[in-house]
């Protein structure tokens, strides 16, 4: 089931702190370009998402629809505000099962649900994120052998269930530790 991403892009800008509070020349730009960019990396190469601006914000000379990063970014038609286009495409949504929207706007989740679709916050995204960074293996550390020891309780339940092999004869030499002295 591949999933699919409806977000609402100056939403999600202003809760990431991707804007400054007083934008100057090209402050809107810089800033979806910046969302745009983190997205694509965080999601990942073939990752089914939209990402809905408003239009009275849309950059000159540009198509309401365009892909970049393999995302789809969409500018509101006129007279019609994101959130307005997000819940048209959520009502248009083939499959809303596989859709999840990311927004902190109440009436866009409402929506979002009414359909049988996932309806994401901005940190719900972000844990969900954290959750598919890959951990790098740790080296471990002098001394830590001391701390990955098993507790009492884990030793007790390792001796049930495995010592009786101690006074197996086929596995004796196995167990007699004096011969490595």
């Amino acid at each position: 089931m591949a999933t699919s991403y409806l977000i609402d892009g100056y939403n999600l800008i202003h809760a990431l702190g991707m804007i400054e509070r007083q934008v100057g020349p090209g402050g809107l730009e810089e800033s979806r370009r910046r969302l745009i960019g983190f997205l694509a990396k965080a999601l990942g190469a073939g990752a089914q998402a939209t990402i809905v601006f408003d239009a009275n914000h849309a950059p000159r000379n540009l198509p309401r629809q365009q892909t970049q990063h393999g995302l789809l970014i969409e500018f509101a038609p006129p007279h019609q505000s994101a959130d307005d286009r997000i819940e048209t495409l959520i009502d248009e949504s083939t499959n809303p099962a596989e859709l999840v929207l990311v927004s902190n706007d109440h009436r866009l989740q409402v929506a979002a649900r009414r359909r049988g679709a996932q309806a994401w916050s901005h940190d719900e995204l972000l844990d969900f994120l954290g959750q598919r960074r890959v951990k790098p293996v740790a080296t471990p550390e002098p001394g830590a052998e001391k701390a990955n020891a098993l507790s009492a309780e884990e030793l007790e339940r390792w001796m049930q269930e495995f010592g009786h092999l101690q006074n197996d004869p086929e596995l004796k030499e196995f167990f007699d530790m004096d011969r490595f002295e």
